[in-house]
Formats: structure tokens, sequence, C-alpha cells
């Protein structure tokens, strides 16, 4: 299965001017304690503060960011895939639609 990236956007803009140093604003409520290796920081209601560790949902379509295409290995059969190229200091948005 050979496979076809398309170009979209890079995502390098030009750099913007430094801004003024901000205040020092008071101690947050910070992060929950707890977590684990892939797990992900989510809202648990509408209230401030109120965040949990979550493990994520799986995803269908799977997406890479890294500096090389993806293999067929890492592919494992998905229609559809997203490549994000981080090689050459830009990033890069690849979709791999089969059209050469």
């Amino acid at each position: 299965m050979p496979l076809f990236w398309t170009q979209l956007a890079s995502l390098l803009g030009p750099p913007g001017q430094v801004g003024p140093p901000g205040a020092q604003g008071p101690q947050g409520a910070g992060v929950p304690t707890g977590g684990s290796a892939g797990q992900i920081l989510r809202k648990r209601s509408a209230a401030d503060h109120d965040s949990e560790w979550a493990t994520p949902p799986v995803v269908a379509d799977p997406l890479f960011i890294q500096g090389s295409p993806p293999t067929l290995q890492q592919l494992a059969g998905a229609s559809r895939y997203q490549w994000w190229d981080t090689s050459g200091g830009a990033l890069t948005l690849y979709i791999e639609d089969g059209v050469n």
C-alpha cells in the first residue's frame, strides 16, 4: 500500500516583537496530584479548578508528530492518517489522501 502525502500548510511564521514583562500573579489551585503516564488532564465540570486525570479516548485515525513519515507498521491498517512533520525547524501538516 503506497502512501501519498499532501502538504496543507506550514505553521512557521515571522518572529514577533518581545513584549513587556508581566507581573507575578497570585498562587493558583494547581494541578491535581496523581495521574499516570499517558493520561491527560481534563475538566470534570464547569466549576473553576475542577479537573482530574483521565485516560484519553481511543482515536480511530492516528496522528503522528515526528520528523519522518509514519511506516506501514505504525499505521496498522488505518484508512486515514495525519503526520505533523517536525524536521527542518517548521511544523508542517500532511494528510494521507490517496492522491499523487
